[in-house]
Order: structure tokens, then sequence, then C-alpha cells
């Protein structure tokens, strides 16, 4: 694996699948620890409600 690929995968093991990221969902390379750092889940990363980034709203844009 690549530099760029090792820092990904240890960016998961150590909290990033916590906050919900996955291989295909990353934040920037610039701001892994950042997010590790502060908690970030990944709905607030790119800047979501965790209904919307899940998409579990009802009609009215209530959470179900």
């Amino acid at each position: 694996m690549g530099a760029i690929s090792d820092k990904m995968m240890e960016f998961l093991e150590n909290g990033g699948y916590d906050l919900e990221y996955d291989e295909w969902n990353m934040p920037k390379l610039e701001d892994l620890d950042a997010v590790l750092d502060e908690e970030i889940p990944v709905w607030e990363y790119f800047g979501m409600t965790e209904a919307e980034y899940y998409g579990i709203l009802n009609w009215k844009g209530d959470v179900e």
C-alpha cells in the first residue's frame, strides 16, 4: 500500500469507523487529525444533520 492508503486506513482504524466514515466517505487528508481530535461525525463534516445524511426525513421534513 502507498503512504496515502496507509494514512487513510490508519484514520479509519483509529476512530474513523466509529464516526461513520468508510473507504468511500473520507475527509480531506489535511483534515484527518482534526476530525479525530474533535470527534466530528461524517454528516457534520459534510455539512448535514444525521437525518439528512442518512435520508431519514419524512414528508414533513421531520426525523422519523
